[in-house]
């Protein structure tokens, strides 16, 4: 019985974090475009660069 209940929790808090990563990940791809990383209409890359 143990066991189930630690698989159980396991899955909860393991589903939860995946789903905070996938929703924060959709809302940096989606955000406006002065927030979003990218950016269709003027693709720049800059290796090696820092902020």
């Amino acid at each position: 019985m143990q066991a189930f209940i630690i698989t159980f929790a396991s899955v909860i808090v393991g589903g939860g974090l995946a789903g905070a990563t996938v929703v924060g990940l959709v809302n940096s791809q989606t955000a406006p475009p002065e927030n979003s990383p990218a950016n269709v209409s003027n693709p720049v890359l800059e290796y090696g660069a820092t902020k």
